[in-house]
């Protein structure tokens, strides 16, 4: 055990004297991140402050609602006469007005329900003037046109849509969980990736590549507790990247959805943050043993990481998969990384089962110890050590 600590404190030495690689891997993925999703968050989310003008000729007391209901400081209306018709689509053309509507005389007696259905073809035509290249104009339009429509169908099914009662049942907790189980486990397991592959090839390769190797190798340590030292380090220098990149992802979220960073602590228990830690510490563990593994066969860092780009691809494929499907096939759950994800997004979905996270934690520790055994094996080869 002293032995194991000696490796991992050396390998903590070794990347904490390196600035730069601290501020890299540590520092700069989740403030990146933040601020990035941050911005994003700012500019999908706020609210728009376009206020568009129409002059409407034969007004419509209903239409008038409808915008109300709608939102009224969206669109402010100006009665025109009929004899100014011309006028004001010169100034839509100026981009002075954004659009002009023409009610038929008499139209909100029109729409009285109690009226007889009136003749195919002869329903009155509501007319609608705008300038398509004009971006307001055009948005002006396409407001007037969806409060028109409403309108429309109300009047032809003589019912209304949710106005005294119905709605979406769907609560807060709901719609933030459904959107976290899809893009969470592939986020997380792109930060855990990413971690492992700044830190790991230049522990195993980078000593091989500068001759250092060999003196780990003549020490009294065992290649086993070399191993694992390597192993363990690696991994906590992994996971504290990844949680960097977690963190920023995790308070930036709620800003690029619209809500608030309580609703989202909220609604998850502390039983549930303990599995997401479990499954993410044995997903780090087993990726680290894998780029180590081919971080050991590879003569140089820029070899190793050459090597890493095919797993990095599968696993980017396996991150995927939990936007596209989820399982409960207890048999899906002993697929290394595949389970991890799919773990992860039953935890934000809240339908995890703790029989698939026990399988999952246990099949994994059964690779990494696989792949220790085997990394092992390859320290003990001066062929492989020593590219020989």
């Amino acid at each position: 055990m002293k032995n194991i600590l000696t490796v991992i404190s050396k390998e903590f030495a070794r990347f904490f004297r390196d600035k730069r690689l601290v501020l890299g891997t540590l520092i700069l993925p989740g403030l990146l991140i933040f601020v990035l999703y941050t911005l994003m968050g700012s500019a999908f989310n706020s609210p728009s402050e376009t206020v568009y003008t129409a002059k409407v000729v034969n007004p419509s007391s209903v239409f008038a609602s409808v915008l109300e209901l709608a939102g009224g400081d969206a669109m402010t209306l100006e009665e025109a006469d009929a004899s100014q018709i011309d006028a004001i689509k010169e100034e839509i053309s100026a981009g002075e007005t954004d659009l002009l509507i023409v009610f038929p005389e008499n139209f909100d007696s029109l729409l009285d329900p109690s009226l007889p259905p009136l003749p195919v073809g002869s329903a009155p035509n509501v007319e609608l003037w705008f300038d398509s290249s004009s971006g307001s104009s055009a948005s002006a339009y396409n407001f007037a046109l969806s409060l028109l429509e409403t309108m429309e169908e109300s009047v032809s099914n003589r019912f209304d849509v949710n106005l005294s009662a119905g709605g979406d049942l769907t609560t807060v907790q709901e719609a933030v969980t459904s959107y976290y189980a899809m893009l969470l486990p592939f986020l997380i397991l792109t930060f855990l990736y990413s971690g492992c592959m700044g830190i790991a090839p230049e522990s195993i390769a980078g000593e091989k590549e500068r001759g250092t190797i060999a003196t780990l190798l003549v020490t009294p340590i065992k290649r086993s507790e070399l191993v694992v030292g390597k192993i363990v380090s690696l991994s906590a220098l992994s996971a504290l990247s990844a949680i960097s990149s977690f963190i920023g992802t995790f308070l930036s979220m709620p800003k690029l959805m619209g809500g608030n960073i309580g609703d989202m602590f909220a609604a998850y228990s502390a039983g549930q943050y303990v599995a997401l830690f479990a499954i993410m510490l044995s997903a780090v563990l087993l990726i680290v043993s894998l780029i180590s593994i081919l971080s050991a066969l590879a003569k140089s860092v820029k070899e190793a990481s050459t090597f890493a780009v095919p797993l990095m691809i599968v696993v980017m494929l396996v991150g995927l998969s939990s936007m596209l499907f989820t399982t409960g096939n207890p048999a899906a759950y002993l697929i290394p990384v595949f389970n991890c994800v799919q773990v992860m997004s039953a935890i934000f979905s809240m339908q995890f089962s703790a029989v698939n996270l026990l399988i999952t934690l246990g099949s994994n520790l059964v690779y990494i110890a696989l792949l220790v055994y085997v990394l092992t094996r390859m320290f003990k080869s001066e062929r492989v050590m020593f590219n020989r």
